[in-house]
């Protein structure tokens, strides 16, 4: 099959490749892919990369294609149709290739692609889910989930950055992180494509400084039918709306809006702020036009927000549709309109806007009418003056000329090159430690993906249960994101309450206005208000919100172990460890080249599923799971690694991590588990670290007692251990001096592992990623989820 039948398959006999996007097919995706908005960029992110990677005539293309596409997104509302579009292409080719959203809340695709990382996936999400979770800071993921999604994001990935002049901090950041990969080691190579019509002209940082092949346009592209869009012009217009005050200013704005529409076409409204945005809306639809009216922005849970976008997207009718939205529809929406009226931004924004005006080329008399904002305090945001008026003036200076997006591109450059916070080598190493410090606190990775003034936190709206023991994590239909500002202001001022879950105690307490924070998921009282479906959040509605159905699933804290329950039957310790083992060898073969894995890495990840659970021979766990299965008894007398019990595991002590017991069998020489073995320490730090919850910092509790960590207290006896081999490990006391600061903790063996030339934290991640996917494979086969 050819490039040009597969795309054909694809996306519909009437669709032609361009000759770029032929290009890519053949030679690869570049490093930068520099044309303009219009021009099918998203099916050149993703269909050359599936070409080589499943049906390039030659089999070393397609083994060296790397196994998952991660495509990033600037906004949350280019998500829904990106992910549409690209699942319809998966559908037509009947590939099976799974297409996930990235996005906080609970989601059982996020388990899928965990635990079953060989295959070939897609992955679109926003630069802020993408870029915290390869930062080792998931927002609005589990902290438990947090090394997982960093392990297995940063080995055999392609990604590729849409729309990057969008990207503020992010872009920076992604390109710290490529060089970081390449310098510090990774198991599996990854790549990086950033693509836009208004790319920057040099894109290199401290740590990312080589020579970049670029793709654009030539001569066959521009004679094709390429150009037809790259011919579209619109006619630049300033809308005089005379000189409002911003209280005036929605009012003034829509009648204008409405003067200018036209019936059976479609006018879209570029604000720069949601708050004015809602205000024009509101003043819209006050006005009684008979044209359809939709509001479109960042700030809506995900179902309405896609019911929006799908109306933003219909065929007007007879009256016409106007839509007014904020950059969300900026880059990326395949919109076109024939009437554009945008306040002024960034000149780069100016661009990307424009190709959502006379986008086919098809319209006559397209036109891009453009104002300032209303003055006053804070008039520019979320931009600064200077970038304002230097759009202005250029925008005066096209006045009335009829333009395309070339002509705009090379009309000017944004006035200014704004500096963001750089993310060092030493900002990831310390990232890797995924305990908070002691007062509960943890970095804020938020400078390094987005413009604090642009701050999110993810709210969710319920009716809370009497007993709040018994209230489920928040899935991710649920989520919505708020301004942090807005939110804290509303707890501050008692207008709702709000609950946090508190992962290291296990249960939901009431939010603080400092608990309001990027990253983090705050649930609040559904009856107080806050969000209206056609508006999204809004902190001065009182009217109560619809809460969702939520998932059935308890959050992961860190004393919890969700997996060792609810299996058909009670699972003998040897024989899980034997199937973990088992799975983790078939995962390292099936995953295929790994150059920056040495035979020692590989050898350490089977031994450490083999050894992983052997903690589990200690009263306390064997306790703990008879207890929450007095009415499953068991078969005989044994070591059990799972039970059929329903109810959440409950330790006594309350802290007990059995992989805590593990790591410390395994450093008692007198075992002999690990004599001989080549890598020692990498097969127990994988063992410690393989629920996500003990990894770098092995620290006890404030309410422990001084002889006593995590539940294990020093000198305190396991249980003969059956091992899959049919030998024991016969019962010993077990000393918490490894736990100890010193040259020889579990510690400064971990950070001596992470900072290895030959290991690094990549590599050491995603050692730890197979491991934990292992273990999730092995368990699947007791209670009958599909592996």
């Amino acid at each position: 099959m050819s490039f040009v039948e597969f795309v054909r398959a694809a996306a519909g006999p009437e669709t032609v490749p361009y000759p770029y996007q032929r290009r890519l097919a053949e030679e690869g995706l570049p490093d930068v892919l520099r044309v303009p908005t219009g021009s099918g960029k998203t099916l050149a992110a993703v269909l050359p990369w599936l070409f080589r990677r499943t049906r390039h005539p030659d089999p070393a293309v397609r083994a060296e294609t790397l196994r998952w596409l991660v495509v990033v997104l600037p906004q949350r509302t280019l998500v829904e149709q990106t992910v549409t579009v690209v699942r319809g292409w998966m559908a037509n080719l009947g590939d099976g290739i799974p297409v996930h959203v990235l996005m906080g809340g609970e989601d059982p695709e996020d388990a899928d692609w965990k635990r079953d990382p060989q295959r070939e996936r897609i992955f679109i999400g926003t630069q802020d889910m993408v870029l915290s979770r390869v930062l080792m800071r998931g927002f609005a993921e589990s902290r438990a989930g947090w090394p997982m999604s960093f392990g297995l994001l940063n080995a055999g990935v392609q990604f590729v950055f849409d729309e990057v002049q969008l990207m503020g901090p992010g872009l920076t950041t992604s390109l710290q992180l490529q060089g970081l990969r390449e310098l510090l080691g990774v198991a599996q190579p990854c790549r990086s494509m950033w693509m836009s019509a208004t790319v920057p002209s040099e894109l290199s940082t401290v740590d990312f400084r080589r020579v970049l092949r670029v793709v654009g346009l030539d001569d066959e592209d521009r004679a094709g039918a390429l150009g037809v869009r790259l011919d579209a012009g619109r006619t630049v217009r300033r809308l005089d709306l005379g000189e409002p005050d911003a209280k005036r200013y929605p009012r003034v704005l829509a009648e204008r809006v409405v003067a200018q529409h036209r019936p059976g076409t479609r006018t879209l409204v570029v604000l720069n702020t949601v708050d004015r945005a809602v205000q024009v809306f509101d003043a819209l639809a006050r006005a009684g036009t008979e044209a359809g009216v939709v509001l479109v922005h960042s700030r809506f849970r995900p179902d309405d927000r896609a019911e929006h976008i799908e109306r933003a997207l219909q065929q007007p009718g007879p009256a016409g549709l106007i839509v007014v939205s904020t950059q969300v529809l900026e880059a990326g929406v395949d919109v076109t309109s024939e009437t554009l009226v945008t306040e002024t931004a960034p000149w780069s924004s100016i661009v990307q806007r424009a190709g959502r005006c006379n986008r086919d080329g098809q319209a006559r008399g397209a036109r891009l009418l453009w104002t300032v904002p209303p003055p006053g305090r804070g008039a520019s945001l979320p931009y600064d003056d200077d970038e304002l008026q230097h759009t202005e003036q250029v925008l005066r200076r096209l006045e009335g000329r009829t333009v395309t997006s070339t002509d705009l591109v090379e009309a000017a450059r944004d006035a200014t090159l704004p500096v963001h916070p750089v993310l060092r080598r030493r900002d990831l190493l310390d990232l890797f430690d995924t305990a908070p410090d002691l007062s509960g606190n943890d970095i804020d990775v938020s400078p390094f993906i987005r413009d604090t003034r642009d701050s999110t936190v993810s709210v969710a709206w319920r009716t809370w249960p009497d007993d709040l023991a018994d209230m489920p994590a928040v899935g991710r239909r649920e989520l919505c994101p708020a301004p942090i500002a807005g939110v804290q202001d509303m707890l501050r001022h008692k207008v709702t309450r709000g609950l946090v879950y508190d992962h290291l105690r296990g249960e939901w307490r009431w939010a603080r206005p400092e608990d309001v924070r990027p990253g983090a998921i705050v649930v609040l009282d559904a009856d107080r208000g806050g969000y209206r479906p056609e508006y999204g959040f809004d902190p001065n509605s009182r009217a109560a919100v619809d809460p969702l159905i939520p998932p059935e699933t308890l959050p992961d804290a860190v004393e919890s172990d969700p997996q060792t329950v609810g299996c058909r039957r009670w699972v003998p310790l040897a024989e899980h460890l034997a199937d973990t083992e088992r799975e983790a060898r078939n995962l390292v073969e099936r995953l295929g080249e790994l150059p920056g894995l040495t035979d020692p890495h590989r050898e350490a990840i089977a031994l450490a599923a083999r050894y992983h659970d052997i903690g589990k021979a200690h009263p306390v766990f064997a306790r703990s799971l008879e207890k929450i299965a007095a009415d499953y008894p068991t078969p005989e007398d044994g070591i059990w690694a799972k039970s059929p019990g329903q109810r959440p595991l409950r330790h006594e002590p309350r802290h007990f991590r059995h992989e805590l017991v593990s790591a410390l069998l395994l450093r008692d020489e007198t075992t002999g588990l690990l004599e001989a073995v080549e890598e020692p320490d990498l097969v127990v730090y994988l063992a410690l670290a393989h629920h996500g919850k003990v990894r770098l910092t092995v620290r006890g509790r404030p309410d422990e007692p001084a002889d006593q960590i995590l539940g294990v207290t020093d000198g305190e006896s396991t249980v003969d251990c059956p091992l899959p081999n049919g030998t024991v490990l016969r019962a010993r006391p077990l000393s918490l001096a490894p736990t100890r600061m010193g040259r020889d903790s579990l510690t400064a063996q971990a950070l001596a592992l992470r900072d290895r030339e030959d290991l690094g934290p990549f590599r050491l991640a995603f050692c730890e990623a197979v491991v934990r996917a292992a273990d999730w494979r092995a368990s699947a086969g007791y209670d009958g989820s599909a592996r």
